[in-house]
């Protein structure tokens, strides 16, 4: 299982790492401290959010909307895997952000939400379907079946609001990205690992 994971691992860092690629051009310049940032900053909301996002829904609705299947911590709601995965998703995220800034829209921040709302949605049953190949379960099983179980479109608001909020976020880590780098991958280390 290990071994499996370390390659579904390295799978994903491949598929990310050339979406990244296509997203960019030769004039785009990549800043190692800000995809750091990005990376480290995901980490650590998408951690926190899927148990803060679950502990409501049991709250409200008597379930969870999802379970992890893979490494699970913290009642399923998250996991030990999600680290590295939200970690990716930043990476990803980093050069989303930077390609629609190229553009210059007008209502930047807007379009930025639901662009990464619906890529994240689009991720989830990506890593989904691959996680059958490689380790033969989900990562993270939605308990609403709408969307096979891969995804579910309940999640699409907190994903949006999650835009958002990461679009404020970066607007102010930019100033400082390797202290707030280090010190989002820091947190989420100790709330995954510790």
């Amino acid at each position: 299982m290990v071994t499996n994971l370390i390659l579904f691992f390295l799978y994903l860092v491949a598929v990310i790492y050339f979406a990244g690629l296509a997203l960019t051009n030769k004039s785009m310049q990549t800043s190692i401290k800000d995809a750091y940032m990005y990376s480290g900053t995901l980490a650590l909301i998408g951690c926190i959010s899927e148990v803060a996002i679950n502990s409501f829904c049991r709250a409200v609705f008597d379930s969870p909307l999802w379970l992890y299947q893979v490494t699970p911590i913290h009642q399923g709601d998250t996991s030990v895997f999600a680290f590295f995965q939200w970690s990716l998703f930043g990476y990803h995220v980093y050069y989303v952000r930077k390609k629609l800034q190229s553009y210059h829209f007008k209502y930047e921040a807007a379009l930025f939400a639901v662009v990464v709302s619906v890529d994240a949605l689009l991720l989830e049953i990506f890593v989904n379907v691959s996680s059958q190949v490689f380790l033969d379960t989900f990562v993270f099983y939605y308990l609403p079946g709408d969307i096979g179980h891969l995804t579910t479109i309940y999640v699409y608001p907190f994903y949006l609001l999650g835009g958002v909020i990461l679009n404020e976020t970066f607007e102010r880590f930019e100033k400082e990205p390797l202290f707030f780098g280090n010190l989002s991958f820091s947190i989420a280390f100790i709330f995954v690992f510790l």
